[in-house]
């Protein structure tokens, strides 16, 4: 059982990176949101959202995470619109 608390703390570990991570990404995307607020800019803007997908794609070395990855980035992006509308 040991094995498997270090194996979960790994993952512990990880998740606090994780939310301080998702928490500076939600502080750019605030600074986003005023920035076309004031300069009245639409919130979605497809093309760049697209453009974020495929950098993130081309960043996944190992296709058999790919699918899930692309996942969890199209619902960041969709919260990140969210959080965006909030502003």
């Amino acid at each position: 059982m040991s094995d498997l608390n270090n194996l979960r703390n790994e993952i512990d570990e990880i998740d606090e990176k994780i939310v301080r991570l998702l928490l500076e990404r939600f502080d750019a995307v605030r600074n986003v949101a005023e920035y076309k607020k004031i300069h009245g800019l639409e919130i979605f803007q497809k093309d760049r959202e697209i453009e974020v997908l495929k950098k993130i794609s081309e960043k996944i070395n190992n296709p058999k995470y790919k699918k899930y990855i692309l996942q969890i980035y199209a619902e960041i992006l969709e919260t990140s619109k969210a959080s965006q509308s909030q502003s």
